[in-house]
């Protein structure tokens, strides 16, 4: 095959075509998100197809090429004799290729010859490199004569920004344009409102015998056993930007895939087990995080997820960060740095910015650009800021890298300083939320959707709100950072921060505490009422260790019952309450990343079996999904024996921090505790779960040591044994503890 580069008209470099034709209008309603979809993933380029490898139905909005929160291609499809072909089967390799292997159904050609189904082989390659699709087509004839038939390819792009994509109405547009046709090439136009011109080059190989409107066609003579091969190349352009391949080939962008994440493989850790489906749940978990890095300078941060969130996010990069420091800590230095860089300078009411405060979402699509979105970059989100700090600790002990430290020190002052001067609204001692923003988000944590935080009775929760995870985050913040300063001679303040950390638990007991529920209230509203219905909230003190142990029994014993527990996670929220809904967003419904860190802080309290529990429900729900992948969330339905888990209608995945949600949930039963800064790395009571018999770690970071384990299974005993240490001495510590 050729490289695909031939001369676009000069018009598709330089000058946008002359005639304007009306918009092609996006399918706007919300459908249901095929499970099954095909997903590409190259940072902020992603590509998702129906499983023929199709855009398909044009303007759908779980399909398309996106590229900077811009869709550039809204349809794509494949006809072979005016039909569509069958799909045999699809396969992905790793994040950044597909294969599909097709046929046609029963055909009548033009020469009345009846071309046979299953005769004519098509194995279509699809493969997303430096920003660039490749769409590679090749025809294989199993009949014993030669045949003759057209094969069409349709392509359309709208445009349209990701917001437009996910329902919000828009009532103005820019200029789109004719697309020009060239010999090889088909090249759409469009000049958003906020002056960018952004085209979508479709470059073809062999140039096809006739163009009709947006449809490439050929007419193909195929030999018996003879094959023949169409190529595509889609590349989206921003003004003059070119993409960073717009100067490879196929087999030089598969290759450089390859090689990049075979990198990233030996600079992660590795994990074996005696559950080879477990195995692959952990690979494609691996796969994800490689695919979801987005370069920012020389460094690269972690995209919340596929298709809304395909950018960088505050709170989600952080906490995806956190869960796999097991994985490859260089992760969340890279994250911590980049966040540091957007870090909040000054008071804007528009973009919910302020001194300190660490940025929610950053987006580049046409209606953050021309102003209609608060997004370039926003910072409404109440917790990323404290949780910011939290990842500057953990890394810590996992790296001991005290350069990092040193650099983002003056960020860690900053936040220190946010959370102080403006996330006390009402000064009362907790962070509270208000947005500001006429734009902006209304709930401000991580259950942002508008009705997430309602009172029994049904009504929302007036801000501002004190969400009661939000204070655990400035409790373990400002613990951790006490003795974090005090390593680095800032004494003062962390003897200030020691004490404010202590006064906190202490209002955390006194305001959120229900006696008459046994549990922890969700928020408190404007009116310091408690939001009182029982959620997953609360657990997330036992990862800050906001509470005491005896509270920390309590909370797990209450999370088992069976209104909190589906069967196949914890839900958000009890199904004994009124506002209970399994089908909603954050009102009943599983989230794998709200169970990991739940489950996590059981573990840190030394609550074993719960954590293994969600373990096991999570690792089988996974199952459930293509490539083992666990999906943003899925629906709170009680699970029963034969049931699969419920999909939730517009889940994201891969989502980066469901992603990590195996990977701390593992890390956490098996005790592994690093303390780099003491050359240590203590594993405290490790337990497998049942399913498995052994587990191998190999290439594990810890410092400037590589660490092999292996966990064995023996009944109820699960023991460590210490297989090598690389690079600097490294004390491995097992302990059991009753």
């Amino acid at each position: 095959m050729s490289t695909l580069r031939h001369p676009l008209p000069a018009a598709d470099l330089i000058e946008v075509p002359s005639p304007h034709v009306e918009p092609r209008i996006a399918f706007q309603s919300l459908e249901p998100r095929k499970v099954n979809n095909l997903t590409l993933i190259d940072g902020k380029t992603f590509l998702s197809t129906t499983v023929a490898g199709d855009i398909m139905p044009a303007g759908a909005p779980d399909v398309g090429f996106f590229h900077d929160d811009t869709r550039f291609l809204s349809h794509l499809e494949l006809r072979v004799g005016g039909h569509r072909a069958v799909v045999l089967s699809s396969s992905t390799e790793k994040t950044f290729a597909s294969q599909i292997e097709l046929t046609t159904g029963s055909i009548t050609l033009r020469e009345s010859f009846d071309l046979p189904e299953n005769t004519i082989h098509i194995r279509r390659e699809q493969l997303l490199a430096s920003d660039v699709l490749f769409d590679r087509l090749t025809f294989e004839n199993f009949n014993l004569q030669a045949v003759r038939f057209t094969v069409e390819l349709c392509y359309d792009a709208d445009f349209v920004d990701v917001f437009q994509v996910r329902g919000v109405a828009r009532a103005v547009h820019g200029q789109y344009y004719r697309p020009v046709v060239g010999k090889h090439s088909v090249v759409f136009h469009y000049r958003g409102l906020d002056g960018a011109l952004r085209r979508t080059a479709v470059e073809l190989e062999p140039a096809p015998q006739l163009f009709r409107e947006q449809t490439a066609q050929w007419e193909l003579a195929l030999e018996p056993l003879k094959k023949v091969q169409i190529e595509a190349m889609i590349t989206p352009f921003v003004d003059k930007q070119n993409p960073r391949g717009t100067h490879i080939d196929f087999q030089t962008g598969i290759s450089g895939r390859r090689n990049t994440f075979a990198d990233w493989e030996r600079h992660s850790t590795s994990f074996s087990s005696s559950n080879e489906v477990f195995d692959a749940a952990l690979q494609t978990c691996t796969n994800d995080f490689h695919a979801l890095q987005i370069p920012e300078g020389d460094d690269h941060i972690i995209a919340a997820g596929i298709p809304w969130f395909a950018t960088m996010f505050g709170r989600d990069s952080i906490i995806a960060a956190y869960q796999v420091l097991s994985l490859n800590p260089s992760l969340a230095a890279e994250t911590l740095r980049v966040l540091a860089r957007y870090q909040g300078r000054v008071v804007n009411d528009w973009q919910d910015e302020e001194p300190g405060k660490i940025l929610h979402e950053y987006r580049a699509g046409e209606m953050t650009r021309h102003g209609e979105m608060p997004f370039s970059p926003y910072y409404g989100s109440v917790d990323a800021t404290p949780l910011f700090l939290v990842l500057l600790s953990e890394t810590f002990n996992w790296t001991a890298d005290e350069n990092l430290v040193k650099q983002l020190l003056p960020a860690a002052y900053g936040a220190l300083q946010w959370m102080d001067e403006y996330g006390d609204l009402d000064g009362d001692g907790f962070i509270e939320y208000r947005r500001r923003s006429p734009k902006g988000l209304i709930n401000q944590g991580w259950k942002d959707s508008w009705d997430a935080n309602m009172h029994r009775d049904g009504t929302v929760a007036r801000p501002p709100i004190a969400l009661v995870e939000v204070q655990g985050y400035v409790y373990d913040a400002k613990y951790r950072l006490a003795s974090l300063l005090r390593a680095f001679g800032d004494v003062a303040t962390a003897e200030r921060l020691k004490r404010e950390s202590a006064e906190m638990a202490k209002r955390i007991e006194k305001a959120f505490w229900m006696p008459h529920r046994g549990f922890y209230a969700m928020a408190l509203d404007g009116d310091k009422k408690p939001v009182d219905v029982v959620s997953t909230n609360p657990g997330h003190l036992l990862w800050s260790r906001a509470v005491s142990r005896d509270r920390a029994r309590t909370v797990a014993a209450r999370m088992m019952r069976e209104d909190m527990f589906s069967g196949w996670g914890w839900r958000t929220m009890s199904q004994q309450e009124p506002v209970f809904n399994p089908l909603s967003y954050h009102r009943g419904s599983v989230w794998p990343h709200d169970n990991s860190l739940v489950a996590h802080g059981m573990a840190l309290n030394e609550l074993r079996q719960p954590a293994l529990q969600v373990l096991t429900t999570l690792f089988q729900a996974a199952m459930s999904f293509r490539d083992y992948r666990l999906p943003e969330l899925f629906c709170g339905v009680h699970r029963r024996q034969f049931d699969d888990p419920v999909h939730y209608p517009v889940s994201c995945s891969p989502q980066a921090w469901a992603s990590g949600a195996l990977f701390l949930i593992l890390s956490s039963v098996l005790g592994i505790r690093p303390s780099a800064p003491r050359k240590e790395l203590n594993i405290v009571n490790p337990q497998l779960p049942e399913w498995l018999d052994y587990l191998n770690i190999r290439n594990l970071r810890v410092g400037n040591s590589r660490v092999g384990l292996d966990f064995t299974r023996h009944g109820a005993r699960t023991f460590c044994n210490v297989v090598d240490v690389e690079g600097e001495k490294l004390a491995v510590n097992v302990a059991f503890r009753k």
